[in-house]
Order: C-alpha cells, then structure tokens, then sequence
C-alpha cells in the first residue's frame, strides 16, 4: 500500500476505514494481542474530544466500547515493521474503525 502524496507537502498517511459488528471488534482485539505488540491505548473524550491521557488496557478499552460505557479509543501498535492507530468509534449500528499507517 503506497502513501497518498501531494506536489505541495509531504505524503500523507495510509488511512481506511470500514464499518464493523461486535464480534469482528472482539476478533480485531484479538488480532492485535496475538500479532501486534499494543504501545497505547487511550480513550476519547467526545464528538471533539482527543484522546485522554490515561491509558487503558486493551482488553479494557475493548470492554467498554462493548458495553457502551465509551463512545471511542484509539490503539497505537506495531505491526509490521510499521505503527498503526485504529480509531474505534461506537455507533447505533456497530463500530467504524479507521486505521491508519504512520511510516516513517
């Protein structure tokens, strides 16, 4: 996969998003203990919010997204040989998920 890239800056990150059901977010966090090596985990504050600074476990953060006691996190790993986010936000529907890969 190749960075998008504009004449007047830097190439941009790799980023896709897709619209998922609670069991793929329970296998997605189950992917990234078993392939990833997780470095954060944080949770978002709100519609305008970033992330808060008190880290959270994975499997925590995986919880509260289930129950509903968050509205988003955001996971930082390593795969790859690259570092990755997911943005995990809850919706009426499932969870939209966007990843994006930060080369370097």
């Amino acid at each position: 996969m190749n960075e998008p890239t504009f004449a007047d800056g830097p190439p941009m990150p790799l980023m896709v998003e897709g619209l998922i059901d609670a069991t793929m977010l329970r296998q997605l966090f189950s992917d990234l203990a078993s392939a990833a090596t997780v470095t954060d985990v944080r949770e978002k504050g709100g519609p305008r919010g970033y992330a808060l600074p008190t880290e959270l476990t994975p499997d925590l953060a995986r919880d509260r997204l289930l129950s509903g006691l968050t509205r988003a996190v955001q996971v930082r790993y390593r795969f790859d040989s690259h570092e990755w986010t997911d943005t995990i936000v809850r919706m009426p529907t499932g969870y939209r998920v966007v990843r994006c890969r930060h080369d370097s």
